[in-house]
C-alpha cells in the first residue's frame, strides 16, 4: 500500500500532511509571507570573526546575521571514518569540536564575500546557521559543488545495492564536487542518475553566473516551496498517491512532475469533495493534538511533553492504567506503549534537539534494554538523524534528533500574553504579600501626619485583601495614621498593583 500525501492551500497558508498506512506520520506548514529559508543560497559579507569560538558571523540580508561554524567552512584534517553511510541530510557536516579544524582566521577575514547555504533555520534569538559547504538536491542525488566525495544515504541497506550505486555515482560525479545517492534512487540504473546530475551542474553554473554580478548580501538561490519540495522529497514509488485542494497548486504540482518526476504523473489527483480533505483524513484532529502538552495513551497512561531552553523534556506516567497482576509487567507495558507514541510525536511535531525521556522506573535490566531497544526500532522509520544513548540508572534516556527548522508546535502556538511564556504565575498571596511590604516601605519612610493609600488592584487581589488580609490592613492604618482605599482595576495584570500616596 502507498503513502498518501496530502496538499492544503489556504490563502495565506500551505500544509502538507504524509499519510502512511493510515496515520498523518509528518506536517508541514509554510505561510506564504513567511517561506522557509532552508536550502537557499546567498552571497554574503563577514561581518565578525571569531578566534576563540571558531566560528564568524555573515550578514546575508536577513533580520540576524547568520552563523558560521569552522568545520563548515573546512573539512577535518582527517577523514570521518564513517564516511561512506553518508545521509542524505547533510546540514550537520560541520557539528564536532573546533580544534579539529584550522584557526578559523586563517580560512576567513572581515569583509570577505562568500557564497553560503541556510543549513537551519533561525530559532529564538539565534541567526541562521550557514555552511559554504553547498548542497543541490535533485530527485535522486544531492551534488555538492564544493566537497570531492561520494556517498550513499544511511537507509540503503543492501551491501550489493551501495556498491553498485557507488561504482554508478563514481562514473557520473562530475570533474569539480561530489554526490550523495538519496535513498529513492535504490534499484534506479546509470540513465535515472544522470539526467539529475546533469540538471543539477547546470543550476550550479547558472547560481555561479548570479553570484558574480550580485551584491553582498544578496539572495542568488531559492529553494523549492513547501508543495514542490515536499513532492520532490516525499514521493517515493508509482504506488504513492498526491491529492491536491486547490486548482492552482495541482496547475503548479502537475508541471512540476512533468518536468521532472514524469513517471508519477498519474499519481496526481485533485480532491473533489465538498468535504474538507484535511478533516476527512483525520489530519485536523491530529493538528489540534500535536499541540497538546499531554497525550493519551490507549492503555489510560499519558505521556507530558515539555519544551525549555535547552532541551525537549519527555515524562511516561501511568496515569488511569493499573494493569492485571504484576507490577513489573504493568510498567513495561506502559513504557513500551509510549515508546511508540514517543517517536510518532517527535517526528509529528518535527521536534530536534536535545531530547530526555523519563520513563517509568524498571528493576530489571532487561527490560531497560527491552524498552531502550523499541525507542531505536520505533525511531528508524524516522527520516531525520537520531542518536539514543543507553537508558540510565535513573531511567532516562538521553536522546538527539536532528534539527533543520522549528517544530510545527511553534507554528501552530504563540507564547501566552499573560505569563509571558512561563507557564505559571506568582500565587495570589505571595502578590498580596508584597503589596503588604511596599505599603510599610512608603508610609514609613513618608512625612508624620494622616495619609489617604490608594491602592489599585486586579480585583481579586482586592478580594483577597478584604477576605483574609483585613486585620493586617487594620494594622498599617493604625500605625501610619492612614486611610487605605482599595479600588478595583480589571485592566491590571493579576501581578500588578498601584499604591500612591497622598497626605490627608
Amino acid at each position: 500500500m502507498g503513502r498518501l500525501l496530502l496538499v492544503n492551500r489556504r490563502p495565506d497558508q500551505r500544509r502538507v500532511a504524509l499519510i502512511d498506512n493510515g496515520v498523518t506520520t509528518e506536517l508541514f506548514f509554510e505561510r506564504l509571507r513567511e517561506r522557509s529559508i532552508v536550502g537557499n543560497i546567498y552571497l554574503g559579507r563577514v561581518v565578525r570573526v571569531l578566534p576563540g569560538m571558531q566560528a564568524a558571523f555573515v550578514e546575508v540580508g536577513l533580520q540576524r546575521t547568520g552563523f558560521l561554524f569552522v568545520g563548515d567552512v573546512a573539512r577535518p584534517a582527517e577523514p570521518d571514518p564513517d564516511e561512506d553511510v553518508v545521509s542524505e541530510e547533510q546540514t550537520d557536516r560541520g557539528r564536532g569540536r573546533g580544534d579539529r579544524y584550522p584557526p578559523i582566521n586563517e580560512l576567513l577575514r572581515q569583509g570577505q564575500t562568500i557564497l553560503v547555504q541556510i543549513s537551519k533555520a533561525p530559532m529564538g534569538t539565534k541567526g541562521a546557521r550557514l555552511t559554504t559547504q553547498i548542497s543541490l538536491p535533485g530527485r535522486h542525488l544531492v551534488y555538492m559543488p564544493t566537497v570531492e566525495h561520494v556517498g550513499i544515504s544511511r537507509r540503503i541497506k543492501s551491501s550489493d545495492e551501495r556498491a553498485r550505486l557507488k561504482d554508478i555515482a563514481e562514473r557520473l560525479k562530475p570533474r569539480v564536487g561530489g554526490l550523495i545517492i538519496r535513498t529513492v534512487a535504490e534499484g534506479l540504473d546509470e540513465a535515472d542518475l544522470r539526467d539529475d546530475v546533469g540538471f543539477l551542474e547546470d543550476l550550479w553554473r547558472d547560481l555561479g553566473k548570479r553570484a558574480q554580478t550580485a551584491q553582498p548580501p544578496s539572495l542568488v538561490h531559492e529553494d523549492l516551496d513547501l508543495t514542490l519540495r515536499s513532492i520532490r522529497d516525499l514521493l517515493q514509488s508509482d504506488e504513492d498517491r498526491v491529492v491536491v485542494d486547490d486548482d492552482a497548486e495541482l496547475e503548479r504540482i502537475l508541471d512540476f512532475v512533468h518536468r521532472f518526476m514524469p513517471g508519477f504523473e498519474g499519481c496526481v489527483h485533485r480532491w473533489d469533495s465538498a468535504d474538507s480533505m484535511m478533516e476527512r483524513y483525520g489530519v485536523e484532529w491530529e493538528i489540534a493534538r500535536a499541540s497538546r502538552r499531554k497525550v493519551w495513551l490507549k492503555s489510560g497512561g499519558y505521556v507530558l511533553i515539555d519544551k525549555t531552553e535547552a532541551l525537549m523534556a519527555i515524562d511516561v506516567n501511568t496515569g488511569r492504567y493499573v494493569g492485571k497482576s504484576n507490577f513489573e509487567e504493568t510498567i513495561v507495558d506502559i513504557n513500551l506503549e509510549a515508546v511508540k507514541e514517543i517517536a510518532y510525536q517527535l517526528r509529528l511535531r518535527d521536534i530536534g534537539g536535545i531530547i530526555i525521556i523519563d520513563f517509568i522506573d524498571m528493576e530489571s535490566e532487561a527490560n531497560q534494554r527491552r524498552v531502550h531497544d523499541a525507542l531505536i526500532a520505533e525511531l528508524a522509520r524516522d527520516r531525520a538523524r537520531t542518536k539514543v544513548l543507553p537508558m540510565s540508572g535513573l531511567g532516562l534516556i538521553e536522546m538527539t534528533r536532528r534539527r533543520v527548522r522549528n517544530s510545527i508546535v511553534q507554528d501552530l502556538t504563540e507564547p501566552c500574553f499573560y505569563c509571558e511564556g512561563k507557564g505559571y504565575l506568582r500565587s495570589s498571596r505571595v502578590i498580596a504579600d508584597s503589596l503588604v511590604m511596599q505599603l510599610h516601605q512608603q508610609l514609613r519612610g513618608g512625612p508624620p501626619g494622616e495619609h489617604v493609600v490608594t491602592i489599585r488592584a486586579h480585583p481579586l487581589i482586592t478580594e483577597l485583601f478584604i477576605d483574609e488580609y483585613s486585620d493586617e490592613l487594620a494594622k498599617i492604618e493604625q500605625r501610619y495614621e492612614a486611610h487605605l482605599d482599595l479600588v478595583d482595576d480589571p485592566s491590571l495584570h493579576l501581578e500588578q498593583f498601584r499604591v500612591n500616596v497622598t497626605s490627608a
